[in-house]
């Protein structure tokens, strides 16, 4: 049968101009000669209701058409469903399309919603919500929280905020336990990772697995400035857990009691917690649509 799709779009998503990418996206369609209908998010959780909404059909495969923020909220709704859903990033950093090869050119989606394959990856879950990507405290979501609050998006944005926050930055003292090994102390970020980056290919975790049960957590305490060069270039790098002042486990389980400031991030966004704040996996909890090759 042929698929029925139902897009789900975020207009302000990212540093481009969405609305009128979906009206280029809408005209391939077309030509295309695919069914489908669209709906536009008015407001931040609207794009969650949306998608419970549109579950219906063996047959339609839900569209996310935004950042990582609105892939969280449309696929939060559809954990442990068997509705399919696929993504087209539009956001800043868009880092499980990233990790996924999904394609974010016009000329290259109709041919990802026609020939895509289901793919059931993990979920994390923190107290009672879920995340795709990363979540985590420290530097990356005090950066999250200037993010938030700029009308500027993109990367040259969100590098300008880093340059204005890290020499002044003094980490975070934080006790949390990872399947019962417990840690003390100060760190510049803890970040608990579903994918293998934050986006832009920024590889926090880079042996990260989407279908491995397990959440990656890499452990950054603070360290010399003269390292700052060597920790950005093992970033991009992928070899970030190799440096001497990072730690890194796989992990079932997160029990996060304390935390000395009030930033947290979720896939990109900021969220706060409450605690004691419990993480786990949700095991092959998602139908996601990814390239065939």
């Amino acid at each position: 049968m042929e698929r029925n799709y139902e897009f789900i779009v975020n207009p302000i998503a990212g540093p481009k101009n969405n609305l009128l990418f979906f009206k280029s996206l809408n005209k391939k369609l077309t030509e295309k000669g695919m069914r489908f209908r669209s709906e536009v998010t008015q407001a931040q959780g609207k794009a969650f209701q949306m998608a419970k909404a549109k579950m219906n059909g063996s047959e339609t495969l839900i569209v996310s058409v935004g950042g990582d923020g609105t892939f969280n909220e449309v696929a939060s709704a559809l954990v442990n469903t068997p509705t399919r859903l696929a993504h087209i990033p539009r956001g800043s950093g868009n880092g499980l399309a990233r990790m996924l090869k999904i394609p974010g050119k016009v000329s290259r989606i109709p041919a990802y919603l026609k020939t895509g394959v289901v793919r059931s990856i993990d979920a994390g879950k923190i107290n009672s919500h879920y995340f795709f990507c990363t979540c985590g405290f420290g530097f990356d979501a005090l950066i999250a929280h200037h993010f938030s609050t700029s009308k500027q998006r993109g990367l040259k944005s969100y590098v300008w905020y880093v340059l204005k926050t890290f020499f002044h930055f003094k980490g975070v003292d934080a006790r949390f336990v990872l399947d019962g090994e417990e840690f003390l102390g100060r760190y510049f970020a803890v970040t608990i990772a579903n994918a293998n980056q934050y986006g832009n290919n920024a590889f926090i975790a880079p042996t990260a697995d989407l279908e491995d049960e397990l959440l990656d957590v890499t452990m950054i305490r603070p360290f010399p400035l003269l390292y700052t060069p060597v920790l950005a270039i093992a970033l991009f790098g992928k070899w970030i857990h190799k440096l001497p002042f990072v730690e890194t486990r796989k992990v079932k389980k997160i029990e996060i009691h304390s935390v000395s400031s009030p930033w947290f991030h979720r896939d990109g966004d900021v969220y706060s917690p409450e605690f004691p704040a419990r993480i786990s996996v949700r095991s092959r909890a998602l139908n996601l649509l990814v390239p065939l090759n």
